[in-house]
């Protein structure tokens, strides 16, 4: 939980720091009041008091206070003058408290010096700055639902449009003895998506980008999520091709989805080798949003049927250095965190392993 308020302290600048400031300090002290800033004449230099002990804070929090020393000694000298000039009257002014959002990480020496020259110009009783450290031990002095209470409030809102990519793969029909229809053998592959954001995503587009192509040859001629929807998309092997499918795809909010989509292409391919293409996904969703996007994947696109690629003995010397060249070369991207099936993997590595001199 702590870690959390760091978390929470280092993301607050301006006005929600000094949210979370009031809201520890109206937990931790039943007499602190806060004062909220009144149209064009503010808050008269005082974000919260304490009328009876005669207790005013101020709060500074810009996003970077090194960066900001002069314009906080500046700010600290003139709210000063409001805030005693105002509030005085109402309960004399005894004890004053800079608070300010230092990161944890203190503050200039000068800052110290001013408000030290406060209590002497002003004769008060106490003046001294108040930094991150001193609230985070305001609240974890109060109570445990206290604590959470005000770190759940602080949770930022998940925002309107969010649509993540959970996952890219290619599928596997495990079933060897499945035969299909010849005339549709495609690759078949399944995005899962996730809306995460608070409104629906109206999903109208999914483009295919084919960063690279490779053809290993030979001698001779997730799932628990249903799929909703199935597409056929045809690539082309060239290198910054696009294949774009429309779709009308609707995700309600935190709702998570998988569609399938049948791949293909016109490349003549070695039914018996593998067809390799380096995909970048996009997925297009309602108006003036980026796309969400996923890491590239590598998947064969079968020409026919299902090959295991392997190498075996007999293959020319040609053969084997281009097929090891090319393995090598996907393997580091895998290496790197692209996906790869792993059969494609196994296929791979076995050509690895073959012989420079078959």
């Amino acid at each position: 939980m702590r870690t959390a308020f760091k978390l929470l302290v280092h993301e607050s600048d301006g006005q929600r720091y000094e949210d979370l400031f009031v809201k520890i300090m109206s937990y931790s002290d039943p007499d602190f009041k806060p004062v909220k800033a009144c149209g064009n004449i503010g808050d008269r230099g005082n974000d919260g008091w304490v009328a009876k002990k005669g207790r005013y804070y101020q709060s500074y929090a810009p996003e970077s206070l090194a960066k900001n020393t002069k314009s906080a000694l500046t700010k600290l000298s003139e709210d000063f003058e409001k805030l005693k000039g105002f509030w005085n009257h109402l309960s004399p002014v005894r004890e004053f408290y800079f608070v300010v959002n230092d990161k944890f990480k203190g503050v200039s020496p000068h800052i110290y010096e001013t408000v030290d020259q406060l209590k002497h110009l002003h004769d008060l009783d106490r003046s001294e700055v108040f930094l991150a450290s001193q609230l985070e031990n305001k609240l974890f002095s109060l109570e445990h639902d206290q604590i959470k209470q005000v770190l759940n409030s602080f949770e930022p809102s998940p925002p309107a449009h969010s649509l993540k990519v959970v996952d890219f793969y290619e599928v596997i029909d495990e079933d060897e003895n499945n035969q299909k229809d010849r005339d549709d053998l495609a690759t078949e592959v399944e995005l899962k998506l996730r809306n995460s954001g608070s409104e629906v995503a109206f999903v109208k587009e999914i483009s295919f980008h084919t960063v690279k192509h490779w053809s290993l040859v030979t001698d001779r001629n997730h799932r628990i999520v249903d799929v909703s929807a199935t597409y056929d998309v045809s690539l082309s092997e060239k290198a910054g091709s696009v294949a774009r499918k429309k779709i009308h795809h609707e995700l309600k909010p935190q709702e998570t989805d998988r569609i399938r989509f049948k791949l293909r292409s016109k490349f003549w391919a070695d039914p018996d080798g593998l067809s390799l293409y380096l995909i970048e996904i996009n997925v297009h969703f309602n108006e003036e949003t980026a796309p969400a996007t996923f890491r590239q994947t590598i998947v064969n696109v079968r020409p026919s049927h299902i090959s295991q690629a392997s190498f075996f003995g007999g293959y020319s010397p040609e053969t084997v250095t281009n097929n090891k060249a090319l393995a090598r070369e996907v393997l580091e991207l895998h290496a790197g965190g692209v996906g790869v099936e792993d059969y494609v993997v196994g296929a791979l590595e076995s050509w690895m392993l073959a012989p420079d001199t078959p």
